[in-house]
């Protein structure tokens, strides 16, 4: 079963984040090392507003699949994660809210 990931950007005041050097050098660091455990895909959505026309809580989510929940315990403990989320501060200066699940 398909198991999914959610990295949320907070829509905070003051919040910084370099969405090129996300979508073309943090994504590709992620994608690389965490295909070799079953991650499938990822896409990268802007919140623009809520649905009520509202500021959105968030500016930024990634959605991250994983073969199975199996892959991205085993990802999740790889040392090479270090370089991963080391490079967080080189596009944002505020830290992701995750979630984690399988549909149902």
């Amino acid at each position: 079963m398909v198991y999914h990931l959610a990295v949320m950007y907070p829509n905070e005041e003051g919040i910084q984040f370099n969405e090129s050097y996300y979508l073309q050098t943090h994504m590709p660091l992620v994608d690389s090392k965490w295909k070799k455990y079953g991650l499938l895909g990822w896409k990268v959505i802007k919140y623009t507003h809520s649905m009520d026309g509202t500021p959105s809580k968030y500016l930024i989510a990634c959605k991250l699949e994983f073969e199975g929940e199996e892959g991205w315990k085993v990802a999740s403990k790889d040392p090479e994660n270090a370089e991963v989320f080391g490079d967080i501060p080189n596009f944002t200066n505020v830290q992701p809210i995750t979630l984690a699940g399988s549909q149902i």
